[in-house]
């Protein structure tokens, strides 16, 4: 089993769990060793000693973004990504890889779309959305 697959997997689980509501997610800061433009860092505990993080990690001079993905045990800190807790999982998926597998591409489609979902999560982005969309049902 490789790491890409299980992060698949896991980061799958983890998207239909914060769809549903089921996982909150916490906004870890703007974080990184990525050069002059931080990624932003997302986290959810999922139980006592467990978390995992997923990362949106710019390409410096560029719209390309490329993602983190890890599982971990421990205390997570905000100032680095595995920092205080024994990482378990951690996978990377390149925005723009020279020359992608099946497999890469769904790990990047993958922690995409998990790193939207815990962002709107994390932000309350769809609760925003409806008491806005009420705000101007009033208004009409």
């Amino acid at each position: 089993m490789s790491s890409e697959s299980a992060a698949i997997r896991l980061a799958g689980k983890l998207l239909q769990l914060t769809e549903a509501g089921k996982i909150r997610w916490v906004d870890a800061g703007r974080l990184g060793p990525w050069g002059t433009w931080p990624g932003q860092v997302f986290k959810s505990e999922v139980e006592d000693a467990s978390f995992a993080q997923i990362a949106e990690v710019p390409v410096p001079n560029s719209s390309i973004a490329s993602y983190y993905f890890g599982v971990a045990e421990g205390e997570p800190e905000i100032s680095e990504l595995a920092a205080g807790g024994k990482e378990i999982l951690k996978a990377f998926a390149e925005g723009f890889p020279a020359e992608p597998s099946e497999e890469n591409r769904q790990l990047l489609d993958t922690l995409k779309r998990l790193y939207m979902a815990a962002r709107d999560n994390a932000w309350g982005a769809r609760q925003k959305v409806e008491r806005f969309e009420q705000l101007l049902e009033r208004m009409g």
